[in-house]
């Protein structure tokens, strides 16, 4: 995993120094995301965790108004759910590695104005899912969901959004969809995830 990410951090940084042309952003953001897990015979059950989001991207301009944006974020979720008078609960937490590469169309409002919208893959890379359930007051040791090896690291989502860029701040708001499984276990289980997302970042 420590290889696949320096790899990731790697590629992302040659990238960068070989585009003298390009703009550097740095941002960070809010996250929901909704997990939507269904097994047969029975309704899905959906359920949201919140989050954050921190990294970096590099708009590459191709021809006229067309650019291309690749990015390197670390993503944190975290929920505390409880049921029954607060005498079942669960504290989830996550964390990911994504890789966006984002194709963006705009046009200029002016002279420190631009309007764009974007879309794109993401590749993401699961860090750790940890999960610890508490019964009446009462822990049970955490436990890594990728330790069972029925629930996946890697994800591919898909998405876009809507950005300005307004003198040296951008802001931006978009939606992704996961297009795996994450559900490993091959008994008929589907387990999904999605994102929506808003930031800020500083333009270079």
């Amino acid at each position: 995993m420590k290889r696949i990410v320096t790899l990731i951090v790697a590629a992302f940084m040659m990238t960068v120094a070989t585009n003298s042309f390009a703009q550097m952003s740095v941002g960070a953001g809010v996250l929901h995301a909704n997990d939507q897990i269904s097994l047969k015979g029975i309704d899905p059950v959906d359920m949201g965790m919140n989050g954050f989001y921190a990294g970096v991207s590099y708009n590459l301009p191709i021809v006229g108004f067309v650019g291309i944006t690749p990015g390197l974020y670390y993503s944190m979720l975290f929920s505390n759910d409880s049921e029954f008078n607060g005498q079942l609960g669960a504290k989830v937490r996550e964390h990911f590695i994504n890789v966006p590469v984002y194709l963006n169309v705009g046009f200029g409002l002016g002279e420190n104005a631009r309007l764009f919208v974007f879309a794109g893959p993401t590749a993401q890379i699961g860090l750790a899912s940890t999960i610890e359930v508490s019964v009446a007051g009462n822990n049970s040791p955490k436990v890594d969901r990728y330790d069972n090896n029925n629930y996946s690291r890697t994800n591919l989502l898909l998405g876009g959004g809507l950005g300005l860029n307004l003198y040296r701040f951008q802001i931006t708001a978009g939606f992704d969809q996961g297009l795996f499984n994450l559900d490993t276990s091959n008994d008929g289980t589907k387990w999904t995830k999605s994102y929506a997302k808003a930031g800020i970042a500083y333009l270079f």
